[in-house]
């Protein structure tokens, strides 16, 4: 009777933890339900969307129709004008003025011929001056209003197209760019630095959207555990100590490993408004005491530190740069195997200085290495999660090197170890 119930508990708690892992997906499921979700959205929402129907405006075609040759004349000054880099004020000074030319030579002849046909005497004459003079200011007027009204719609064509163009551009399709301005002007600054803006708007969204995946996924696993022994220590714990010890170790350390990761985050989200306290210090004393710290706690490996000068002088934020070299050097512990050598040093090269760790352990592959300061990224996501690894250490590391104006660079060879080379400027 008694293995019958021990049958009947297991399997009740198989069946409690296939229902936890299907609510909460287990380590192994990657994050493309999340991501497809997203992409689902996105592409609904871009359906919606209307394209955008661009009509010419056929009072606009009539006037250059009807003043071709002065339109004549403003495509040929377009034409110059995306060679030469020219400022739009002088541009469309340039343009008015050569119009205003145009309209006094014209005014100039009609008023000429006027009076060479005048035969009436100075009474005569004085009408023929009046009536020539009211028309040539209604035709001038007329003249000029149009034709400048001609040339501001070619100049200001490249606005109304940015500003059509901007319309397509929104939280869900940020892919949109401005097209490129034909002219050698601030126009084609403008466009430029707006497509710029994309670009950054974009990769940071796409930042975040790969953040979201990745935090709820990362998190998954240590709530789908808490939930599942947590039901099996309810329903059978309290009788059995050995379950008991098992789901009270169990829901310790993915607690513990719940609050590393949100500690982590929060730390990466405060880099981001993080007001530096730079002070001078010996990097050299910095480094080596962090060494001898984790030599008294790690026996399992051998840990050695190496310098070439004995005081290397910088000024940075020492309790960052600190946490980045631990950081470091706990990323080297965890994936080297007992008995392994690491090794922390520092030194001045050229104008900068360096620090230096590198590891005898096991590696990184050479398409893993572009990765690797990428958030909740790990070369071996089962190896990794089981020496306590939440992804976040080496883009915390590359965070602080970039809030200092440093720099951080790796070299691996798998199976033979890998360094990590901080540069401080």
């Amino acid at each position: 009777m008694k293995n019958r119930a021990d049958k009947h508990n297991k399997a009740e708690s198989e069946t409690e933890a296939r229902h936890v892992s299907s609510v909460f997906p287990a380590d192994g499921d990657d994050r493309s339900d999340v991501e497809r979700t997203l992409s689902d959205i996105k592409q609904e929402k871009l359906s919606e969307k209307t394209p955008l129907q661009k009509k010419r405006n056929p009072f606009l075609i009539a006037l250059m129709i009807l003043f071709f040759p002065i339109t004549g004349i403003v495509l040929g000054v377009r034409l110059l004008f995306r060679k030469i880099n020219m400022p739009l004020t002088a541009k469309m000074t340039l343009i008015y003025s050569i119009i205003f030319s145009l309209v006094l030579v014209g005014f100039t002849v009609f008023f000429v011929e006027s009076m060479r046909k005048s035969d009436g005497g100075t009474s005569g004459y004085m009408r023929t001056l009046q009536v020539t003079s009211a028309v040539l200011v209604i035709v001038v007027s007329v003249l000029y209003a149009a034709m400048v009204w001609v040339t501001s719609q070619f100049m200001l064509k490249p606005i109304r197209s940015i500003t059509d163009r901007i319309d397509d551009v929104t939280g869900d399709n940020l892919s949109a760019r401005l097209d490129q301005v034909d002219s050698q002007d601030e126009l084609k600054e403008l466009t430029n630095r707006i497509n710029e803006m994309l670009d950054n708007l974009e990769q940071s969204f796409v930042r975040q959207q790969n953040f979201v995946a990745d935090a709820s996924h990362e998190l998954k696993t240590p709530i789908s555990v808490i939930q599942g022994y947590s039901n099996m220590l309810k329903r059978w714990g309290k009788d059995d100590p050995k379950i008991l010890d098992e789901g009270i170790e169990a829901i310790a350390r993915e607690s513990e490993n719940m609050k590393r990761i949100v500690e982590q985050l929060l730390f990466l989200a405060r880099l981001g408004n993080f007001s530096m306290n730079a002070v001078r210090f010996n990097l050299v004393e910095v480094v080596s005491e962090i060494a001898e710290s984790y030599k008294m706690v790690d026996f399992t490996h051998a840990i050695t530190f190496k310098r070439k000068e004995d005081a290397i002088t910088v000024e940075t934020d020492k309790n960052l740069l600190t946490e980045c070299v631990r950081a470091l050097v706990d990323n080297a512990i965890k994936y080297t195997p007992s008995g392994g050598k690491i090794t922390v040093g520092c030194e001045m090269n050229g104008e900068h200085a360096e620090i230096r760790v590198s590891d005898t352990g096991i590696g990184i592959k050479e398409e893993d290495l572009p990765h690797i300061f990428e958030r909740f990224y790990r070369c071996d996501k089962a190896r990794g999660r089981e020496k306590g690894s939440s992804g976040l250490g080496l883009s915390i590391a590359k965070s602080i090197v970039e809030t200092m104006g440093g720099e951080i660079s790796v070299t691996s060879e798998l199976g033979k170890g890998t360094e990590f080379v901080i540069k401080l400027f």
